[in-house]
């Protein structure tokens, strides 16, 4: 019986001894909790305070303890226009990157090339007649003595050839074979005449055969058709020749969006303006109907009519002469329609003679992309003319490049 109590006894012990090892461990594990979460968390925070750096991607600079990343930046290259001329004010046919510092908002900027290449030509005519045919040719009247202004019967002269298609085939016919040409107009409605081409007798065809005058102008419809064709052409040079009085009464673009498009395009802007032309002749029909039409309430209101058109013109010449010098291109103002016509032999000139600059800018996360930039000569006797602005492109993801700071 005495036996049987002392096993009894050693259970009950065992019993006790296994119950309190279990609260042991169910005590244990649970101040142990907090101290596992510690070590879950520990690498990342001892890392950070330690000082000890992340794992570098493979190609990243080395950073020092303490040092913030590095800063990645994007950079692209710009192709600009730019003419060169000596103290003669002669082109510069030898030009070289060592000749051309280029400064953009104050900061020097890597320049990487200046050479010459292909020409992309949007030549845009303006074929309006709002205000009268004075645009079609000079007028051979004034000075012949009394005969009607508008003339009939065996003296009436059909113009066949216009102004401005003259001056524009004697343009087309001087271009580089290595020139592209696309050739709008403009008057009721914006046409393109003429795709991307590089054959010049099929350009000359097209103005042969869709030449064609209007009365209203759709001047700012044809920029922004001219801007967008440029946009299609990655490579050359991107020019527009403008034949042009700059004013418009048609256009379904307005002025600020065309003006954007067409500077976004980067293009220099050879505009040959209609106004001291235009002035002469407008001065000379007024002269005309104050002498020959006096006291008639129609020839009151031509007058008036006419003066208005001329202060017109000194407005758009204002902003002709900003849009030429800002693209680095420039502003022709031949004085009559013969010399209109002949100035196609200058614009010729200075697109023959232009470079590409190229150089490497950076694209930062800003709200505005439009950039200031100086190009200076860095060669004696050397002037150089490029744009004044322009805004940074958005180029493909393979053409972007990134370097570190």
């Amino acid at each position: 019986m005495k036996i049987k109590r002392q096993k009894a006894n050693i259970k009950r012990q065992k019993w006790f001894f296994a119950l309190r090892r279990q609260r042991q461990l169910l005590i244990f594990d649970i101040c142990l909790l907090p101290f596992a979460l510690f070590l879950l968390l520990w690498p990342t925070t001892v890392d950070g305070q330690s000082g000890r750096r992340p794992q570098q991607k493979p190609g990243e600079p080395q950073t020092k303890p303490g040092e913030a990343p590095p800063l990645r930046i994007e950079t692209r290259e710009v192709v600009l226009p730019l003419m060169a001329y000596d103290a003669e004010g002669k082109f510069v046919d030898d030009l070289q990157t060592k000749d051309v510092i280029v400064v953009e908002e104050g900061e020097g900027r890597q320049v990487t090339r200046v050479k010459r290449e292909p020409a992309n030509i949007v030549l845009v005519m303006d074929c309006s007649n709002e205000f009268g045919t004075y645009k079609n040719a000079a007028t051979e009247i004034y000075g012949k003595g009394e005969r009607p202004i508008w003339e009939k019967g065996p003296s009436y002269k059909v113009i066949t050839n216009p102004t401005t298609r003259q001056f524009a085939s004697m343009f087309v016919s001087m271009i580089s074979p290595e020139d592209q040409i696309a050739i709008i107009q403009y008057h009721d409605r914006v046409q393109l005449i003429q795709d991307w081409t590089n054959n010049r007798q099929q350009a000359l065809n097209s103005l042969a055969s869709k030449y064609r005058v209007g009365v209203k102008s759709s001047y700012h419809d044809a920029l922004k058709l001219a801007a967008d064709k440029l946009q299609s052409q990655p490579n050359g040079r991107r020019i527009v020749v403008l034949i042009t009085d700059g004013l418009d009464s048609n256009s379904k673009t307005g002025k600020t969006k065309a003006m954007l498009a067409l500077e976004k395009s980067r293009a220099s802007v050879f505009v040959v303006g209609w106004a001291d032309a235009l002035r002469k002749e407008v001065e000379l029909a007024i002269g005309w109907k104050a002498n020959h039409e006096p006291g008639g309430m129609n020839a009151a209101k031509r007058i008036e009519e006419l003066r208005r058109y001329a202060s017109m013109l000194e407005g758009a010449l204002a902003e002709l002469r900003v849009m030429a010098e800002v693209s680095g291109g420039e502003l022709l103002l031949p004085s009559t329609h013969n010399d209109l016509i002949l100035s196609h032999r200058q614009v010729s000139r200075e697109i023959g003679a232009q470079y590409s600059l190229s150089f490497i800018t950076e694209r930062t996360p800003t709200l505005e992309d439009k950039r200031s930039i100086q190009v200076i000569a860095a060669r004696k006797g050397v002037s150089l003319r490029s744009r004044s602005s322009y805004y940074i492109p958005d180029e493909p993801n393979e053409n972007r490049k990134a370097t570190t700071r």
